[in-house]
């Protein structure tokens, strides 16, 4: 019809009905409208456009390529964010697959702070990539912020994020040197760790810096007489046995 248009072959009246229907009469353009269409139907069953590469995925990838480089035709791109705004996939074709699915498991009903670390949605990890985007939030991006946040999952609401366990206060860790003492009747090594409720300590090290510090004159004095008490004798000195043994 296109080229019957094109030799003059056609009615006036009847062009001006077909025009009346949208009729595309480039077929270049119509191609390019029926590849829009497809795009749509795959939005509309994945809830994205990060296609895999198929003939939706490839034809994808080039109008992207054509809007990176400046040569996309702007209403073909308002086209394309009207299906989509992050039609261009601004994080990585991975980030946005992986939220659309975490999307997708919350809207049928499940509990968000039912997500762990160790959540797994078919054979995607989407536990531990929920970590690293709470536990990075300030290295995201705004739109990714504002795409968690609208799922309810940011760090200060979610339990993954608000129930980790703060930093140990220095009486803390005197006392699990304490238990490593009554434990092992000897100061541990630089490089010894003891468990504790799950967690391994790296009380050597703790311990080697605490001595580097009041040698140096930084240690409190408070901090100094918590860990004197734990010894018999001067607790700098590493061959000075555990006070428990005196």
């Amino acid at each position: 019809m296109c080229d019957a248009r094109a030799a003059g072959r056609l009615d006036t009246d009847w062009i001006a009905e077909l025009d009346a229907l949208d009729m595309i009469w480039d077929k270049r353009d119509a191609a390019w409208r029926a590849r829009l269409t497809a795009t749509t139907d795959y939005h509309r069953t994945h809830g994205h456009l990060a296609a895999p590469t198929t003939l939706t995925g490839a034809w994808l990838a080039e109008q992207r390529s054509l809007a990176a480089h400046g040569r996309l035709d702007p209403q073909r791109a308002a086209d394309l964010a009207a299906i989509d705004p992050d039609w261009q996939l601004p994080h990585g074709p991975d980030w946005h697959r992986k939220y659309h699915l975490l999307r997708t498991h919350l809207a049928a009903g499940h509990d968000p702070a039912a997500l762990d670390h160790h959540t797994v949605l078919g054979t995607v990890k989407i536990g531990s990539w929920l970590h690293r985007q709470l536990t990075h939030w300030d290295t995201l991006a705004r739109r990714q912020q504002s795409l968690l946040t609208a799922l309810h999952l940011t760090p200060k609401t979610h339990p993954m994020t608000t129930s980790r366990p703060g930093r140990r206060t220095f009486a803390q860790s005197a006392q699990i040197l304490e238990l490593f003492l009554h434990r092992e009747h000897r100061a541990p090594a630089a490089r010894e760790e003891i468990t504790v409720d799950g967690e391994r300590v790296k009380i050597g090290a703790w311990l080697a810096k605490a001595r580097t510090k009041h040698r140096s004159g930084r240690l409190p004095p408070e901090h100094a007489a918590l860990l004197a008490a734990l010894f018999d004798g001067d607790w700098t000195d590493e061959a000075t046995p555990p006070a428990a043994l005196s």
